[in-house]
């Protein structure tokens, strides 16, 4: 089969604007087609920036948290030769479709592995385990964001062949504006989760210890912007401590990273870990952040800080107002990191391979 032929459908639940550079990638292999049912319908601005198809597949919830596409999901994907589906195990018509046995196409889950949220830790829920497993062994392959599924699947008796990994990354502006490495920065939505409160806390305890610090800018929006505003004007932060609001343009996120001696998130190592590495500015967080796995590239002392009962995140202040060339140096490690294995074409790459070797096994349906 002509690999440029290839005709692929991702059911995915939602369109982030992050992942478009990365289906773009993956569509240059392939004829793509992405779904969503979460959301709003794409504008046609946006869809413009696709170089793959876009539906939109209407839905419903049931029982609280089942969703159930009320399109004809097993008609649709009639018309493709490989099939990825989102590896949510509340996607009724999605995860039942491997058990369907007149669908010949291939089935690949693309998903993160393991159970991961806002309020628990990574892989910290283990009872549903099991129903993994068995959504896994009966898929033709799996793709994940890291090698920690891939350990923990093959441990339980699943094939390491049919594993494959699509590291989880964002892109950055191709040209990152040369500028002098004066301040800190926080990236993210303003969440309680998140813990920009005990950045403000640590700050203010670093300079009674009379650090001279950076200023710090934070940029995003949510429930904790106006407690921020009161706790910086209380504490006579306005000087030092800066409220942006919300920048979702690339090259203006790229003027503050191209200044920042270090991007810190007290609680959550999302992919800002990754979008941090991509500019060349070594990532601090704390070493249970709740993470996605991302957390699993702040190499401390490399491309980032880990903190802990021990080493705190008023030491790591600290250690930034002392020696802001060591945090230089850490920021060239951690942009080598990223062009070496964490760009978007690594992650499209990893899915590729994937889509390739379950084209050329063509499994039997068990």
């Amino acid at each position: 089969m002509n690999d440029k032929r290839l005709k692929v459908i991702f059911l995915h639940n939602t369109l982030p604007h992050y992942r478009i550079p990365i289906w773009n990638l993956l569509a240059e292999k392939c004829d793509l087609t992405v779904t969503y049912s979460d959301g709003k319908i794409l504008s046609d601005e946006a869809a413009a920036k696709c170089k793959f198809r876009v539906l939109y597949l209407p839905a419903w919830k049931c029982l609280g948290r089942v969703v159930v596409q009320k399109t004809q999901v097993l008609k649709l994907v009639s018309e493709y030769d490989v099939i990825l589906g989102t590896g949510n195990i509340t996607w009724f018509k999605v995860v039942t479709l491997p058990w369907i046995p007149w669908k010949s196409a291939p089935f690949i889950f693309w998903s993160l592995g393991v159970s991961a949220s806002y309020d628990k830790g990574y892989d910290a829920i283990k009872r549903w385990d099991w129903i993994r497993k068995i959504l896994y062994d009966r898929a033709d392959a799996c793709i994940f964001y890291t090698d920690y599924p891939v350990k923990k699947y093959a441990a339980m008796g699943m094939d390491p062949a049919k594993m494959f990994v699509a590291p989880n990354t964002v892109a950055v502006a191709d040209k990152i504006p040369a500028a002098k490495k004066d301040s800190l920065l926080f990236i993210g939505s303003l969440y309680p989760q998140k813990g920009v409160g005990d950045l403000l806390d640590a700050y203010c305890e670093a300079r009674s210890r009379g650090k001279t610090l950076p200023p710090l800018n934070i940029l995003g929006a949510g429930a904790e912007f106006e407690n921020l505003q009161r706790r910086i004007r209380e504490n006579g932060l306005e000087n030092s401590v800066f409220l942006r609001g919300a920048i979702y343009d690339i090259d203006e996120k790229a003027k503050y990273f191209a200044r920042a001696l270090a991007c810190i998130s007290p609680k959550q190592a999302g992919l800002a870990v990754q979008e941090s590495l991509g500019y060349g500015v070594p990532f601090i967080t704390h070493k249970d952040a709740i993470t996605g796995g991302e957390i699993f590239d702040v190499h401390h002392g490399e491309t980032g800080l880990l903190t802990s009962d021990s080493f705190t995140l008023t030491d790591a202040l600290c250690e930034i107002a002392d020696a802001p060339e060591k945090f230089e140096e850490m920021g060239r490690k951690a942009g080598e990191f990223y062009r070496k294995c964490r760009k978007p074409e690594d992650m499209a790459e990893g899915a590729w391979k994937a889509i390739q070797y379950v084209v050329s096994k063509r499994l039997p349906r068990k």
